[in-house]
């Protein structure tokens, strides 16, 4: 690692204070180095799972419905984090995309006090500045009148396992922070995302006497305008301003080899829902798309479905991921700028998100009020430079004591 010459100072992290800015920048880069990529998150979780109990925290490892991918649940101020209600819960992930195109994507060098690496923004450096804080407000040796629970969970990146996993717990809390990364802003909402696939049925024949086959590309053209032609009406969401869903028709399958008729044509598509929508509605508005097509081409055999290509688990499919929208007036936000504000920064703008987390869980499912902080920009997640100053993840994790000290002390 480079040399790290920190520039934040806060009353809980920086120097002599109870958790020192290179502890911090050390703890971020083990666990980026840490190869988790969704479906092998097993070793980053052990690490997470040795860091809190070195320092003293209450772990506890929760099954999801595959082997060896597990949430961490991290208590402070109890022997469970299912004893009783908390006072503030902490949500990340530790699953990260694959390297894709990233060159050295686990050299965590600290170059100018950045440092870079896989997931160190989608959303590492988030779920570390959470942990720091907890052992940070260990370290006080205060007794917490509620306790504070960091949820570490796997599989956001696919299928969600681990936040549908903690829906099931039944865990109980105040307030909730998820710490995906949103630039120094505050999130109170976000689109839902509904996959959807089409499968559009003709028949193979060889390309040489077309006529004998039917195909399957030139029946999925109505189905293509239809969808092209979809709009949605926007929904106003107050001082957030208005949104409405959107849809993206972003693949087409079809056909075995270029002198073929095409017997198949699968049309792959993105819809982001607005809150009062869902994923059933989505499904329905697409299914409608395909019956006037059907209209139009007598015999036309198409269905749709909720899918994507790396969904193969039924209960995602069942569910869905959903949009949700926390009220403006919440009064965690006062706690979260509050607390922004004792570590040298103006008031935190207000923001709905265009993109999808797993605040959806938190709300809908157990009906926790939830708004989304945490270091880094979001722009740069999935990307082939993944950075954040870990300055900013030290004041973050500041930020997270000073909610924790009003909320759980």
């Amino acid at each position: 690692m480079g040399t790290y010459e920190p520039k934040f100072n806060g009353a809980y992290i920086g120097d002599g204070k109870l958790l020192t800015n290179e502890e911090l920048c050390q703890i971020l880069s083990d666990v980026v180095k840490c190869d988790s990529t969704f479906g092998r998150e097993g070793d980053c979780g052990r690490l997470l799972t040795k860091i809190a109990a070195e320092n003293g925290l209450m772990v506890e490892i929760t099954p999801t419905s595959a082997e060896d991918r597990f949430n961490v649940m991290i208590t402070v101020g109890a022997d469970s984090f299912l004893e009783k209600k908390n006072g503030l819960l902490l949500h990340g992930h530790y699953d990260t995309v694959p390297v894709l195109d990233m060159p050295d994507p686990y050299n965590t060098e600290v170059v100018g006090n950045k440092m870079c690496g896989r997931g160190i923004v989608d959303q590492k450096s988030g779920l570390v500045a959470a942990l720091c804080a907890a052992i940070a407000v260990k370290r006080t040796g205060r007794t917490l009148k509620k306790p504070l629970c960091i949820a570490c969970v796997v599989d956001e990146e696919s299928e969600h396992r681990g936040s549908y996993a903690l829906a099931q717990t039944g865990v109980k809390a105040d307030w909730a922070i998820v710490t995906e990364p949103t630039n120094g802003n505050c999130e109170f909402g976000c689109k839902g995302t509904t996959p959807i696939r089409i499968t559009v049925k003709g028949l193979t024949a060889h390309a040489s006497n077309p006529w004998i086959g039917v195909n399957a590309i030139e029946k999925a053209m109505p189905i293509l305008e239809g969808l092209f032609a979809m709009k949605f009406p926007e929904v106003d969401l107050g001082e957030f301003g208005k949104y409405q869903g959107t849809i993206c028709v972003s693949k087409l399958d079809a056909g075995t080899a270029y002198n073929n008729v095409p017997g198949e044509a699968v049309i792959w598509m993105d819809r982001r829902t607005v809150p009062g929508e869902d994923s059933q509605l989505a499904l329905g508005q697409v299914r409608d798309v395909i019956a006037e097509a059907k209209k139009k081409i007598p015999g036309l055999q198409a269905e749709a479905e909720i899918a994507r290509p790396d969904w193969h688990w039924p209960e995602i499919r069942a569910r869905g991921l959903n949009p949700t929208c926390t009220p403006a007036d919440c009064e965690l936000y006062n706690v979260l700028n509050r607390a922004a504000c004792r570590t040298g920064l103006p008031d935190v703008p207000k923001k709905f998100c265009n993109g999808y987390n797993d605040m959806d869980f938190l709300v809908n499912d157990l009906g926790i009020p939830t708004l989304v902080y945490g270091s880094g920009d979001g722009s740069m997640a999935h990307t082939a430079h993944e950075e954040v100053d870990v300055d900013d993840v030290c004041r973050v994790a500041e930020v997270f004591c000073h909610m924790i000290e009003e909320l759980c002390m």
